[in-house]
């Protein structure tokens, strides 16, 4: 078996966002993605099959840069209420690339969630549990005084939700990161001892 290099992989799914960005699923092609990394075709088929297996790498790697993000914020040495933002606000930037990221991010949103329909509540469950356990950390530093924590989470992911729209979804409204902060500043202040 043939041992492949991470290190192109990598350069693939780079050169593959970049074109999927521009062009979008239908006028990309797996041969115009090998010659940007500059490859041969057959050797971008050793590590992808086809543009659904680019696609769901790309996804992956969207899910993994959350996941080290979030471990980085959730073991630094900033207080809870420096997490939450942290985290909360690094969730906003990256969903508002996205979204902002050219005329196909709602084709590449769609061709995802057919690809893999859970990813949007992987993520979801991601931040609830990131959220959770920076706010359980707040309450054992006597930081957040909580009476009801699940209850709270639930009420603050709501609240934010506004700010995380769907690139599929038409905007009626314009997001701003300063909203966003007052939200969270003010959930932050209720929480506090």
């Amino acid at each position: 078996m043939q041992r492949l290099d991470p290190e192109k992989r990598e350069a693939i799914l780079n050169a593959a966002k970049q074109r999927l960005r521009k062009y979008g699923i239908q006028k990309t092609k797996m041969q115009e993605i090998a010659k940007d990394v500059g490859i041969a075709v057959g050797t971008l088929y050793l590590y992808f099959k086809n543009k659904n297996e680019v696609l769901i790498a790309s996804l992956e790697a969207y899910g993994q840069q959350h996941i080290d993000y979030a471990e980085e914020i959730l073991n630094s040495d900033k207080s809870s209420q420096e997490k939450l933002k942290s985290y909360i606000i690094n969730r906003f930037r990256i969903t508002e690339d996205i979204n902002n990221s050219g005329s196909h991010a709602a084709e590449l949103v769609r061709a995802v969630m057919k690809l893999k329909p859970d990813f949007v509540e992987e993520q979801s469950g991601w931040t609830r549990k990131n959220v959770l356990k920076i706010l359980r950390e707040g309450i054992e530093n006597n930081l957040f005084c909580i009476d009801n924590l699940e209850q709270d989470v639930e009420v603050f992911l709501y609240s934010i939700g506004y700010f995380f729209p769907f690139a599929t979804t038409k905007q009626y409204y314009q997001i701003e990161e300063k909203d966003l902060v007052m939200v969270i500043d003010w959930f932050i202040e209720k929480w506090s001892c």
